[in-house]
């Protein structure tokens, strides 16, 4: 009974939060466009919003580790593994302002992909050659403006859960632009969304883990096949390490 009233709040909520933040977006980008042309007041509403999700689920724990690993003013290239849409909501506990990567199909999401085009957020086609260097040049503006890129190398969600095979795009991105990368590893999205008879789990553990950056210098003198393997390797050693007190 209480996963059922925790999905239907859920859905409620997200729908509700989500409009309200596209009505609201839409009136700042109207009033702030002349004084905000970094949409700095969308990207925080954004934020404080996916922040307050967490609060329809008390039973549930957000665990964020790692923030001393983010230096204040750097731009980064973020990594992260994908396991649900969640992910979204959870990984804007990282202490960044960033721009998220998204496949055209996320934008054809109602509500979600109007959020995605008022907080300026870059769009690519899958498979398009002309679309991936457009959204390099778009990553390459913002990350020269020390505004962060957001990416899930594995290109869509895992169906196992498991970090599956990353794709190289994030990392000839950091290496051309020289920035360093951000890995990050969640857990606990994955659990949620696929409780039993398709209700949410209202005890669930939301896991962030933010490693060490792999420094510009690095990735400078790093081939992209080798930074990505590196990434990958990092990422799922430590998505295991979350795993372990569940498996034990």
């Amino acid at each position: 009974m209480l996963s059922k009233l925790s999905t239907i709040l859920a859905v409620i909520y997200l729908v509700a939060s989500s409009l309200a933040l596209v009505l609201i977006s839409a009136a700042l980008r109207a009033l702030l466009w002349p004084f905000d042309r970094q949409r700095r007041v969308q990207y925080l509403l954004s934020r404080l919003i996916a922040g307050q999700c967490f609060f329809v689920f008390p039973l549930s724990k957000v665990v964020v580790k790692g923030r001393e690993h983010v230096a204040k003013g750097q731009a980064y290239v973020v990594t992260s593994n994908h396991q649900a849409m969640m992910d979204i909501v959870l990984l804007y506990r990282v202490p960044l302002r960033f721009r998220w990567v998204s496949k055209k199909e996320v934008y054809r999401i109602p509500l979600v992909g109007q959020l995605l085009r008022l907080n300026g957020d870059v769009c690519i086609r899958r498979g398009d050659p002309k679309s991936a260097r457009k959204m390099m040049q778009d990553c390459s503006a913002l990350l020269g403006r020390r505004i962060s890129i957001m990416m899930f190398p594995e290109g869509t969600r895992s169906q196992t859960g498991q970090v599956g095979r990353f794709k190289e795009g994030a990392f000839a991105l950091a290496k051309s632009c020289n920035v360093p990368i951000l890995p990050v590893a969640i857990d606990g999205t994955r659990a949620f969304s696929s409780g039993h008879g398709g209700w949410v789990n209202v005890r669930q553990l939301f896991q962030v883990s933010i490693m060490p950056p792999i420094s510009a210098e690095e990735v400078a003198r790093t081939d992209v096949k080798a930074l990505q393997e590196k990434v990958h390797d990092m990422i799922r050693a430590e998505h295991s390490r979350m795993l372990a007190p569940a498996a034990s």
